[in-house]
């Protein structure tokens, strides 16, 4: 796969954008076609804005009933701008005899063999603004282009060079607009898309959005390292698995899941895009991995940065540029880059108490391995404080079951943008249903890790998708942030900043994907599995909860079963545990589950499984937690505020040894259930729960009044294990009111997620208006980090994600474009506190 990188010089405002392109429409069979730019997707009529960035593309491309793509045809992609002022226009990039890769949910373009005009973007004057940027697609005849050399880059005629080579028309034609740049007071984030009328493009009505991407008080620069990707083709076959005529009776307990020691080949070839240690199946086979510099020269790197201390005798101001060319001369694509500004910082805008702020414009030559590819690039505009600690005027104290635990306050902030994609093409979303952290390493004043995070079914607002569950790993630096000077939102994303890596996809043992399509069916095997139907035999699945253990495999809770399965490191299912019969859904005496409509009789309540999984350090015992009451315990007005959870010990085959009632919080008003959505072992029978409500960015409701980590214990509660609460369908609350015989778990409060005083020093908000730095509704994920300090043992990072819903305007999954009826995109915001845990 190739990317390539557009560098545009400052930018300034300008009058309204004036098509004067001498660009036409030339193809008669049109297929779609979209840049995926900084991880964000743009199709043809497009608006972007840019201010001293970078932009990284790759060319995506859909099939159309009109025209079929064969991925042994070869492609010529040319590239070219026209500014406002001009009729005339000029050629940025060419390349030529470029493969095709099918990715399942479309087609990428290769790396290709023949260069024509490598990436030079000529230099732009304000009054040559907004400029119109045009890529064209064209197949290569099966005997090869004529042999042309390129006259010049401007006044270049499309039409003219394509005849010239012996090209016919073009599968794919799309514009973008690049407009006019970010001020310091431009509302960072998506806005709500218009409709505008794009010429040559079937139906011509499109989406439309203007994107900011850069805008910064105390952060003076951003600079994007690009990584190219490599294209890995692989082979595999989907074999359905046998259905069984034994009876659809099903019990609690442990199953493995048989797994094939050959290489299963495929029903069709589906090359995929190599991403870390992650490929499309376990079972599947490299065949080939092809990559190729496209530069024709090459430079060692050079690094620029600047330092400013705050004073109190005026701003301060600093330009500063960087520029680097790739090493030439290995296997791997490298990046270009450069990056130049020169900003002015208001004293406002920096501390006054004498500490200072380091602010860096990198530019840095990536080589990848191959096996590694970055769709979301990173940016490096740091705002870090070198205070000493967390200040004491933001510390709360809980004293609970004789300790004191400590809240120190937040220190850090990070986003991923929702339209993002994962290298599979789909939008990254939902991420904060689980996370795992995989390392943590501390650097001077920073830190450095990896962190996994799982989505849950896919975009599902309007219906269910055939989205495959999976994890993407997400590195990260994080810069704890202790001043009480208020970051604007953009700012302070750098003291989490969070860098896409690669995704992992989960299969069955044969290679069969799940899917995220409603459980209507099951499958009579052992054990039984909920699919989406009797026609379409794959495992529902709605992904929450996520343990990591040591050897890399992992355990993934679900809300469909709600079942708990085991997967080796590469995705592959190795086992499942069946809860018990209270929890198992059942409607009329069979098992029901369906979770978009009415409820069982019995057992979980549709989408409200296993929402929590948590284990002990040595990986020996799984905690798994309803996320509200079962349908039996539910009071009058349908809350379950008394849930389940269960203790499985896994050291060998796992085996339920305890179960619990836990009291969830209720709000002040109308006493309504504050469902959890995670928790975590801290210590021995001590954890951390996450319970909070739905309002927030997401919801109609922007402002909320509960988000709380609590603690709680097991010390006294009531073992309900071997019983007929557990073992049959007994109520534990019938009606809503807690059996006599049962001492439940009652949490205590410790951390105020919504603390207006926290999030307003990250340029977060809670209530008022719905743009992207309202908090979001949605927070179901922790994890919990050493800061490896000795002076303070007990000292942790604790880290949150929330689940934006994959509510997106620009959005992609299962092989189509959504845009989410909620009107706006949502961030993948996460959030970390600094905690006392004793």
């Amino acid at each position: 796969m190739r990317s390539t990188i557009l560098t545009i010089s400052p930018l300034f405002l300008v009058a309204p954008f004036v098509d004067a392109s001498p660009i036409k429409s030339k193809s008669t069979h049109q297929i779609t076609a979209r840049h995926v730019i900084e991880g964000r997707q743009f199709g043809h009529g497009s608006t972007i804005a840019y201010g001293n960035t970078l932009a990284s593309t790759s060319v995506y491309l859909e099939g159309s009933d009109s025209l079929t793509l064969y991925t042994s045809s070869n492609f010529t992609t040319l590239i070219v701008e026209t500014p406002s002022t001009s009729t005339s226009a000029t050629l940025l990039a060419g390349w030529g005899s470029q493969p095709i890769y099918n990715l399942g949910a479309g087609y990428i373009l290769g790396v290709p063999t023949h260069i024509y005009a490598d990436w030079s973007f000529p230099n732009i004057s304000a009054d040559e603004l907004p400029l119109k940027v045009c890529t064209y697609v064209y197949p290569e005849p099966q005997g090869g282009v004529n042999n042309v050399t390129l006259p010049s880059r401007d006044n270049f005629d499309v039409d003219s060079f394509a005849t010239a080579l012996g090209l016919e028309d073009a599968v794919a034609e799309f514009c973008i607009k690049v407009g006019s740049a970010v001020t310091s007071s431009s509302s960072v984030g998506p806005a709500v898309p218009n409709t505008t009328t794009a010429a040559g493009v079937p139906g011509g009505a499109i989406t439309t959005s203007e994107v900011a991407v850069s805008s910064s008080a105390v952060v003076i620069s951003s600079s994007t390292p690009s990584t190219i990707p490599s294209v890995t083709a692989t082979s595999s076959f989907i074999v359905p698995p046998q259905q069984s005529s034994a009876p659809a009776v099903p019990s609690s307990g442990y199953y493995s899941s048989a797994v094939s020691s050959g290489v299963v080949p495929s029903s069709e070839s589906v090359p995929t895009v190599s991403a870390g240690s992650h490929s499309s199946s376990s079972l599947s086979a490299t065949v080939v991995s092809v990559t190729k510099s496209i530069y024709p020269s090459s430079a060692p790197p050079t690094t620029v940065s600047a330092t400013l201390t705050s004073s109190s005798s005026g701003p301060a101001t600093t330009a500063s540029a960087s520029s680097v060319l790739p090493t030439i001369g290995s296997s791997s694509l490298a990046s270009a880059t450069f990056s130049a500004n020169a900003t002015t910082v208001a004293p406002s805008s920096i501390p006054t108490n004498g500490t200072s702020i380091t602010v860096s414009t990198t530019a840095t030559s990536t080589v990848p391995p191959t096996n590694s590819t970055t769709a979301i690039p990173t940016t490096t505009a740091n705002a870090t404080s070198t205070s000493i600690g967390p200040n004491p005027a933001y510390q709360t104290n809980v004293t609970f079951a004789g300790k004191t635990y400590i809240n120190k306050g937040l220190v850090g902030f990070g986003a991923i943008p929702g339209d993002a994609v994962d290298s599979f093409g789909e939008t990254i979303g939902g991420i904060g249903s689980a996370i795992a952290l995989k390392s943590f390493e501390k650097q001077d004043d920073s830190y450095t890790g990896t962190i996994l995070v799982q989505p849950d079914r896919g975009h599902n607002t309007a219906t269910t998708t055939d989205f495959i569950a999976r994890h993407h790993s997400i590195s990260f630096t994080l810069n704890p942030y202790y001043n009480s000077t208020k970051l604007q939102y953009q700012d302070a994303k750098s003291t989490f900043q969070l860098n896409y890596e690669s995704t992992v996809r989960y299969f069955e043992a044969d290679g069969t994907p799940t899917t995220g399509l409603d459980a209507l069916a099951y499958r009579n095997s052992t054990p039984i599995q909920p699919i989406a139907s009797a026609s379409y035999d794959r495992i529902s699945t709605d992904a929450e909860g996520f343990v990591l253990n040591a050897d890399g495999t992992f355990w993934v809770s679900d809300e469909y079963g709600p079942y708990i399965w085991k997967y080796s490191a590469d995705g592959t299912l190795l086992s499942t545990i069946v809860p018990p019969e209270a929890v198992l859904p059942y409607r009329n005496g069979s098992l029901w589950f369906d979770a978009e409509g009415d409820n069982p009789d019995t057992g979980r309540v549709p989408n409200q499984g296993f929402e929590g999984l948590t284990a002990s350090p040595d990986g020996k015992t799984l905690y798994a937690l309803l996320q509200s009451g079962t349908v039996q315990d539910l009071d009058s007005n349908g809350e379950g505020r008394f849930t389940r959870l269960y203790v499985y010990d896994v050291s060998g085959t796992p085996t339920l040894k305890h179960a619990y009632v836990l009291e969830l919080p209720v709000t002040n008003g109308k006493a309504k259930a504050l469902k959890q959505s995670d928790f975590i072992w801290i210590s021995d029978n001590t954890f951390l729960v996450l319970s909070r409500d739905g309002k927030g960015n997401g919801d109609d409701d922007p402002e909320s009044k509960h988000k709380d980590f609590l603690l709680f214990n097991l010390d006294g509660a009531t073992d309900i294990v071997n019983t007929d609460y557990t073992d049959g369908v007994v109520p534990v609350s019938l009606k809503g009111k807690l059996d006599s015989n049962i001492r439940a778990i009652v949490p205590t409060e410790f951390i105020d997620m919504i603390d207006d005083t926290q999030l307003k020093r990250f340029g977060l908000h809670n209530d008022g208006a719905f743009d992207v730095s309202l908090i979001n509704s949605k927070w179901e994920s922790s994890a919990l980090a050493s800061i490896q300090d000795p002076e303070y043992p007990n000292d942790y990072f604790l880290f949150s994600f929330s689940d934006n819903d994959f509510i997106t305007i620009n959005g992609f999954e299962a092989g189509q474009p959504y845009s989410d009826a909620y009107g706006h995109t949502l961030d993948n915001q996460a959030l970390v506190w600094r905690v006392t845990l004793p």
